[in-house]
């Protein structure tokens, strides 16, 4: 009798069994990423807009969808044009923006954050960004030579592929990444995402060619993007560069004193 062979059954069968099971919790774990990575990479939210945002609002229709926006015009020399986070709905900026940030403000939610419509994806986010920045130079007046573009987390990735394609006077990037295949291969290891992500976000393919200034703000506490790849996203930039990390954590940095501070240093030079 084969040595194989038991009242159990055959152990090599029982092992064929396991891995063929490891192999169909692999394979559907692969295809729960493929189907649901928007819902991990964007989180829109809705806010109610402090009392008085009305005065501010700019509303512009791009690429076919109605988008929700607010441009602080404080008459100041330069405009910031903010790109928030994957979890932001950015009329939650407006007020300490007005007060804190020396300069204007121009400040509009993704497709399907806040009151915008449509569906957020990185090519819609970035094409969108494009036409809105150049509704504000030729609408508002403004050179690009007095315009920041400014990102934060996953918005670090819209500011740099437009610093890519139009001119500034330079980029701040809050709690930046090389690439969203870098935080998912943090988060997720064991997976291939390389091949199944649709919304790569590679900035560290863009940085070297940008020769504008850059403010590198960093967290030194980030739970959510790992500190090293905002490192190394500054490493590769083509143009001067500047980090500033503060002690705080990823959702906290603009709670430190620091934060305005270096910012309103970096737009003022």
């Amino acid at each position: 009798m084969n040595s194989f062979d038991t009242k159990n059954g055959n152990p090599l069968m029982m092992v064929l069994r396991i891995l063929l099971l490891l192999a169909i919790a692999y394979g559907g774990a692969i295809l729960w990423m493929c189907i649901r990575q928007e819902s991990y990479l964007f989180l829109p939210c809705r806010y109610d807009p402090p009392d008085g945002a009305e005065r501010f609002s700019w509303n512009p229709a791009v690429n076919g969808v109605q988008l929700q926006g607010w441009f602080l015009d404080k008459g100041a020399a330069r405009t910031v044009i903010y790109y928030g986070g994957n979890a932001e709905d950015v009329s939650g900026h407006i007020e300490p923006f007005f007060a804190w940030l020396e300069a204007n403000v121009l400040l509009v939610n993704y497709r399907g954050y806040g009151e915008s419509e449509g569906k957020p994806g990185e090519k819609e986010l970035v094409a969108d960004a494009l036409e809105i920045y150049d509704r504000l130079v030729d609408e508002k007046q403004i050179a690009p030579e007095n315009i920041i573009l400014m990102g934060r987390s996953l918005g670090s990735g819209v500011a740099v592929q437009v610093a890519a394609a139009r001119k500034s006077a330079g980029v701040i990037l809050v709690t930046p990444y090389e690439s969203i295949a870098a935080i998912a291969k943090f988060q997720y290891p064991w997976l291939p995402i390389e091949r199944v992500l649709r919304h790569p976000f590679r900035s560290v393919d863009l940085a070297p060619e940008i020769k504008l200034p850059l403010l590198t703000l960093l967290a030194q506490f980030d739970e959510v993007i790992p500190i090293e790849t905002g490192r190394r996203l500054t490493a590769a930039w083509g143009g001067p560069t500047e980090t500033v990390t503060l002690p705080a954590r990823h959702n906290e940095i603009n709670d430190d004193p620091g934060y305005f501070d270096a910012i309103n240093r970096f737009v003022n030079r």
